[in-house]
């Protein structure tokens, strides 16, 4: 089995929307997805939501990190 170098660039990029919601893109520039500040203080948490069409986004699930919120964007 080969294993294949990552780079930066072919990581998921977060861009600010607005304070607490950011969108997601692969190095391509294609919209994964998006994912959502939620909670307040120690309880805040990151909702992810899965883009399949320009009107569809289904709800991936919640996070303790913003990273693994992205990472399951992938």
């Amino acid at each position: 089995m080969s294993t294949i170098a990552r780079t930066a660039s072919a990581h998921p990029a977060l861009r600010r929307v607005r304070d607490g919601y950011w969108r997601v893109t692969a190095a391509s520039g294609v919209v994964l997805g998006y994912v959502e500040e939620v909670g307040e203080g120690a309880g805040i948490r990151f909702r992810a939501k899965r883009l399949f069409a320009a009107t569809r986004i289904a709800e991936v699930g919640e996070f303790g990190d913003v990273s693994e919120a992205v990472e399951c964007l992938r």
